[in-house]
């Protein structure tokens, strides 16, 4: 098996185990694929691919969901987004991958602390300042390494959403973030024939894990989904830092 088979054999793997969990907790598919990839290519081009993929994922998940989205929420998110993607843009061209993942890391794990002590103790009220904070930072982090699931999900968490508004709010935003990030990172050139072989071989992945989820979703309670969705930002901590140190 030669480097590009292998690096197909992960990527597909890592987007359908993925696509599974963001299909039952409404994020994941980037935390989950991402650390993986990068055990086998580039961060750079990992991110690339990434972007690319959930372009098809989040599109099909929110056309399902799109019933239950919170529309003013999720538009005025992306109004912060779109100046969050100009920034990321920068980041992912010319900040190390290193210092990067070691961020990220570091605040993935700031989310879970937040989810687990502010879940039921506090609200966040769901205003249009609120939203774009978190939109910006979303298009910061989608744009440069994709893993923006925390951000969102814990101020969907904090606004009270119930499982399937919270499914039709990430997978709008996503897809509506990735359209922005996708057309910025298209313009500054950084997308090659074989970053776009590597995201149509991942996108049937992707989409098979979400089909297997959607008999799950609707039996799924509310303590076990938030508890996926603390476990799935912690793998993501954990994998980031492990990746950014060693």
């Amino acid at each position: 098996m030669d480097d590009m088979e292998l690096e197909l054999l992960v990527s597909i793997c890592a987007w359908a185990v993925g696509a599974f969990i963001c299909g039952l907790c409404g994020l994941g598919v980037a935390i989950v694929a991402v650390p993986l990839m990068m055990l086998v290519m580039p961060v750079q081009k990992v991110v690339l691919i990434a972007c690319l993929t959930a372009l098809g994922l989040t599109g099909v998940m929110a056309v399902y969901y799109h019933k239950h989205c919170p529309w003013k929420t999720v538009l005025w998110m992306i109004v912060g987004a779109i100046p969050g993607s100009v920034v990321g843009i920068y980041i992912l061209k010319y900040m190390p991958a290193r210092m990067l993942e070691i961020i990220v890391g570091i605040m993935l794990f700031f989310c879970i602390v937040g989810i687990q002590f502010l879940q039921n103790r506090i609200r966040v009220a769901d205003r249009p300042r609120n939203a774009i904070i978190t939109g910006f930072l979303g298009g910061v982090i989608g744009t440069s390494i994709t893993i923006d699931g925390a951000v969102v999900g814990l101020y969907g968490l904090l606004i009270g959403l119930d499982p399937m508004s919270f499914l039709g709010f990430t997978s709008m935003f996503f897809f509506l973030r990735n359209v922005v990030s996708d057309s910025m990172q298209a313009l500054s050139g950084l997308y090659t024939g074989e970053i776009v072989t590597y995201a149509l071989y991942c996108i049937p992945a992707s989409l098979l894990g979400f089909a297997l989820s959607i008999p799950l979703v609707r039996k799924i309670n509310v303590n076990l989904f938030r508890a996926v969705v603390k476990v799935v930002i912690v793998l993501a901590a954990i994998m980031c830092l492990a990746k950014g140190i060693l």
